[in-house]
């Protein structure tokens, strides 16, 4: 992003300032030929009639004093060519066909009619506008100047061609405030550049604070970077900037979104306030809330105040995960690695979960959960000291639980199916539990069911019954999962195992020590996510 919000046209701005104060310069030059008969005896530089190859007056034609024929008038180093020129009662001036304002190297202002009107005080130069220097070039229609309110301004569109950094800035409206020293381009304004394109509806620039901002509908076109917003600055000086009112920044492979979105080139560090969503399009996450802030020096972003993660699957399932805050960094590898801190929850249709922190590797959907984790799949809930997922294609394919491994479920109300161990292996077959491997400590406790009783077509006519308790120890187990039941049943090293019925069975053994069943605090929803934090 810190290409994109730098390469605002003003950071190596061209010298518009230059188009306008030759302008004026040029105005003041005729206003000044006009008054060198003032009553008023004082010093004054005196703007001479160099040459004109007529001279002359006649009322019946025009009341004003005409000058004719190659017309050239010198004032202090500037030259002023025309073809013909009028000199009124009034004060005002016409000039006509092929004025050019030349000062040496410094600039060439070229039209074909200039007209000064002394009551208005307006001057205006119209037709074929081009002024020149040695860093631009500007073309327009009509170029005017405000005498009383010391505003130049053009209308009828004009193009600005720097010379300095190939910038070329076209708009059907500009002027220039000389007393506040600030520039407004309006309508349909467009700064081209070979690195960049911007597009506005309005630009302002002071050249006091060296700020620029834009009004209406902007947007800024890189070669790999866009960026739009309806209000916003940017500081030239300190290389700050600023884009509100539904700001968004799309880059290759991220697009973010905020009320406000904050850059500071010189510290490298860029800020997003309120509606807040970064999605990256290579693989569907969505990242939400209400503050986010971005160090470009060690790619390091988080997002915090709701924070949100959204991933959508293939198969229309999505993942959504909240914590206090998320926070993206990459890892040694230079891969992307969402961490998340505090209140983690997260949902999805086949998966849910809560611990105080985890990671997510990105690019291979690797979770990985710390600090009382707790995970649901299906009718089972398995914690432990640690746990890890690895997902393909989207679904979930093994698990590792690490450090008082627990696995448990339901079987009737109030009766729990239970593995304990020191470790875990799962593995998950189309998003189901398949089968546990238990290293050291495995102990169970579960309750198995006689069949269910069918008739001649397969249909149930009556409910399977636990038929009693099945307790065993070992030091690993083996167990093989079908239909949320369990199918096969190995125990390895020194096992100890017994079966009773369900009337003989102490109720004492129904339960292994550290058994804690949490189903209240599993997430049943997206929305779920957010009680705790409401």
């Amino acid at each position: 992003m810190e290409k994109a919000l730098k390469i605002l046209f003003l950071k190596n701005r061209m010298n518009v300032h230059s188009v306008f104060y030759y302008f004026i310069l040029s105005i003041a030059l005729v206003l000044y030929s006009q008054n060198t008969n003032a009553q008023t005896p004082r010093p004054r530089k005196i703007v001479k009639l160099i040459r004109a190859d007529v001279q002359e007056f006649d009322k019946s034609l025009v009341d004003a004093q005409r000058v004719k024929g190659n017309v050239v008038f010198e004032y202090e180093g500037t030259m002023f060519y025309c073809d013909s020129a009028y000199i009124y009662a009034s004060k005002d001036f016409d000039a006509f066909g092929n004025i050019r304002i030349i000062k040496g190297s410094d600039y060439n202002l070229t039209g074909k009619f200039l007209h000064i009107d002394q009551k208005k005080k307006i001057g205006t130069i119209t037709e074929n506008v081009v002024l020149r220097d040695n860093q631009m070039t500007l073309t327009g229609s009509r170029l005017n100047y405000y005498i009383d309110s010391e505003i130049a301004s053009y209308i009828g569109g004009a193009r600005i061609v720097s010379n300095v950094n190939q910038n070329v800035l076209t708009s059907k409206e500009g002027s220039y405030h000389t007393r506040t020293e600030t520039f407004y381009f309006k309508n349909k304004v467009v700064l081209t550049n070979p690195d960049y394109i911007v597009k506005s509806d309005t630009l302002q620039y002071n050249d006091l604070s060296e700020i620029a901002y834009f009004f209406g509908p902007t947007t800024i076109e890189g070669d790999d970077t866009e960026i739009y917003c309806e209000n916003g600055w940017y500081n030239t000086k300190k290389d700050i900037c600023q884009f509100n009112r539904n700001a968004w920044v799309r880059s290759e492979k991220t697009i973010l979104k905020g009320d406000s979105i904050y850059y500071n080139g010189e510290k490298q560090f860029g800020e997003v306030f309120r509606n807040i969503s970064i999605r990256d399009t290579t693989t569907n996450i969505i990242i939400s809330g209400n503050y986010g802030i971005h160090y470009e020096k060690n790619k390091e972003s988080l997002v915090t105040d709701r924070a949100l993660l959204t991933q959508v699957f293939e198969e229309g399932d999505s993942l959504f995960m909240h914590a206090d805050t998320l926070k993206s960094l990459p890892d040694s590898m230079g891969k992307d690695v969402l961490y998340a801190f505090h209140g983690v929850k997260f949902f999805k249709n086949d998966i849910q979960g809560k611990c105080d922190s985890l990671s997510y590797a990105i690019t291979d959907s690797t979770l990985r959960m710390f600090y009382s984790p707790i995970l649901w799949n299906g009718v089972n809930q398995i914690t432990g000291d640690s746990i890890s997922v690895s997902n393909k294609d989207g679904k979930i394919d093994r698990m590792n639980i690490r450090g008082n491994s627990f696995i448990s479920s339901e079987s009737k109300k109030e009766l729990y199916n239970q593995i304990k161990g020191r470790n875990m292996t799962a593995s998950f077959l189309e998003n189901d539990l398949h089968s546990i491997y238990v290293e050291g400590n495995g102990q169970l406790v579960y309750f198995p069911e006689e069949e269910a009783k069918k008739d001649s077509t397969g249909l149930i006519i009556s409910k399977p019954k636990i038929i009693g308790l099945n307790k065993g120890e070992c030091s690993n187990i083996y167990i093989e999962i079908f239909e949320k039941e369990i199918k096969k049943l190995r125990l390895e090293k020194e096992s100890n195992s017994t079966f009773s019925p369900m009337n003989l069975a102490d109720k004492d053994n129904f339960l292994l020590d550290g058994f804690i069943w949490k189903g209240a605090e599993r997430p049943k929803s997206k929305a779920d996510l957010f009680l705790d934090s409401e």
